[in-house]
C-alpha cells in the first residue's frame, strides 16, 4: 500500500493484523505479508503506528516493522548500520536467551549515532531495569536530557519526563 495523505492528522488510518498506522501528515508505504507481519516506510512527514497501547512515532526516512501478537517494533532510520538493525530486530521480536538479548542491546548501543536517538528514546519505554539504565546512558551521551528530566525519573518510567526529552 502506498498512501499520500492531505487530510488533517489522525483522520486517516490503516488497520493491519499487527497494528494501526495513523496519519500525522505523511507519505508512506506499508507492506503486510500473509502472516500479518509488516514493514512501514515513511517518506514524508510522520506516522504513528500503534497497537494495544504500544506506540511508535515514525518520521520521514525511518522504518518500523510490526508482528502479529507483538505489535509495532521500534522505529529506526534506514541509514543505520546493518548491525544496529539486526540487534534491534532481536530486541523487538527475538525469543533468544537473556545473554543474546544483552548482546543485542550492547551491539545496538555501540552502533548508535546521534540520529539514532529516535530509536533509543522509544527503547526507554520498552526496557526496564539494567537495560533501561544502559539505554539512558547512551541516549544522554548523544542527546543530553533537558531541564526537568532526571536519570531517576527516566529509570522509574516517568512518561512525562520521557515526553519532555522527546
Amino acid at each position: 500500500v502506498l498512501a499520500r495523505i492531505w487530510a488533517p492528522p489522525r483522520l486517516f488510518y490503516m488497520n493491519t493484523p499487527s497494528g494501526v498506522a495513523i496519519d500525522l501528515g505523511c507519505r508512506y508505504t506499508l507492506q503486510v505479508d500473509s502472516t500479518g507481519a509488516g514493514l512501514l516506510r515513511v517518506t514524508m512527514g510522520w506516522v504513528a503506528f500503534e497497537q494495544k497501547g504500544k506506540e511508535s512515532f515514525v518520521p520521514a526516512g525511518a522504518t518500523c516493522a510490526t508482528r502479529p501478537g507483538i505489535g509495532p517494533g521500534t522505529p529506526y532510520f534506514e541509514d543505520s548500520s546493518q548491525q544496529f538493525q539486526t540487534a534491534l530486530a532481536e530486541l523487538d521480536f527475538g525469543d533468544g536467551t537473556a545473554r543474546e538479548r544483552a548482546d543485542a542491546l550492547g551491539s545496538l548501543l555501540a552502533q548508535a549515532r546521534k540520529r539514532d536517538a529516535l530509536t533509543l528514546w522509544h527503547l526507554l519505554a520498552r526496557t526496564s531495569g539494567a537495560e533501561r539504565a544502559e539505554v539512558y546512558e547512551r541516549l544522554a551521551a548523544l542527546v543530553p536530557p533537558p531541564a526537568g528530566v532526571t536519570r531517576e525519573g527516566i529509570l522509574t518510567g516517568d512518561a512525562r519526563m520521557r515526553d519532555l526529552w522527546w
